[in-house]
């Protein structure tokens, strides 16, 4: 019979998740590392049959007042298509969390049909107006080689060859004086834009928690040694990850960002990665909208949209209504928190 069991082997526990038909590199071991570094705990559980794991979910926990807490699966639970373990897998994990002073649970798994849905209201989780991460991705099959280009639209392979011949370089590297140059751009790119970075600090523990599982790379992308746009890139089984990007202003010229997220491609292709998560994208895009143009360049490499199922609440303890009231409290509206 299944039962509920803590993973403290990050070998055992990025074996499972990275696999899993719902992985997220929101659950890999480094990402809760990285978020015990920042004001949470983290606990990683399996859901197991005589050793072998079904489900997992690492939990992030946050002191609340009165000795109480909040929890949160970022991009979790993983269940690889076993809808069916998730009653009894809640019930433990509500039980466990309980005792530790748990009042809600918040999940926003990487799921996208009406069944996956129905299994969480099943378990009395209530859909939250506050979603933490973005509610969209954007996918890119990368698979079959240099059948990758092909598929890309037109316009993107000539930005390509265009960046190649005007003598365009990128660098692929795990050092930090390489996050330290990205982060210059990012600042910048932040500033023009007007969105909110963390520390250094954070972006660097970043670096070094996915370094030491060999998941992580910052590509920078120079012209005549003049540092023009860079991305900070992960890999979790077979995808690719985009999680953050910055670029020159005075760089559009140049359209460096093609060739640069094509390297990563090809590098990504080596890790036998077949599919290239461009991270997040507006759910209704349209011009003039927050975050149309970075989803006009991720749709030139010619993937599709993912839509989620979005945040849910699970509630921890019987008092339902306190618990979901302060979820709500707690969440930015429109703000992915804990990228």
């Amino acid at each position: 019979m299944p039962e509920l069991r803590t993973c403290d082997d990050a070998s055992a526990w990025d074996a499972f998740v990275s696999q899993a038909s719902d992985a997220s590199v929101l659950q890999a071991w480094a990402w809760g590392s990285l978020k015990s570094r920042y004001g949470w705990g983290v606990q990683r559980y399996f859901w197991s049959d005589q050793g072998t794991p079904l489900a997992a979910a690492a939990v992030l926990r946050r002191r609340l007042p009165g000795g109480l807490a909040l929890n949160y699966a970022p991009r979790g639970p993983i269940l690889d298509g076993r809808l069916d373990q998730w009653p009894a897998f809640w019930q433990a994990l509500r039980e466990r969390l309980a005792q530790d002073g748990g009042t809600v649970l918040k999940v926003d798994p990487e799921w996208t049909t009406d069944a996956q849905r129905a299994v969480l209201a099943e378990s009395g989780a209530k859909l939250s107006r506050h979603p933490i991460q973005h509610q969209a991705t954007w996918l890119v099959d990368i698979s079959g080689g240099d059948e990758a280009m092909m598929r890309l639209k037109e316009s993107t392979r000539r930005n390509i060859r265009a960046g190649i011949k005007q003598g365009i370089t990128v660098e692929a590297s795990e050092a930090s004086a390489a996050m330290d140059s990205f982060y210059e751009l990012l600042q910048e790119t932040a500033a023009r834009e007007q969105f909110t970075i963390r520390s250094r600090a954070y972006y660097q523990d970043l670096l070094a928690l996915f370094r030491e599982r060999g998941q992580a790379a910052v590509y920078l992308a120079r012209h005549e040694d003049r540092l023009l746009a860079g991305a900070v890139m992960l890999f979790f089984g077979s995808k690719l990850v985009y999680l953050y990007g910055g670029t020159r202003g005075d760089a559009k010229d140049f359209k460096p960002g093609y060739l640069l997220h094509w390297r990563a491609i090809e590098d990504a292709q080596r890790r036998a990665c077949t599919t290239y998560d461009m991270w997040g994208v507006p759910l209704d895009p349209q011009p003039g909208q927050r975050g149309y143009g970075y989803y006009v360049f991720k749709s030139r490499f010619n993937g599709r949209m993912v839509r989620f199922i979005g945040l849910y609440d699970l509630p921890v303890n019987r008092a339902a209504t306190l618990t979901i009231r302060l979820a709500e409290r707690f969440a930015r509206a429109g703000q992915p928190e804990f990228v």
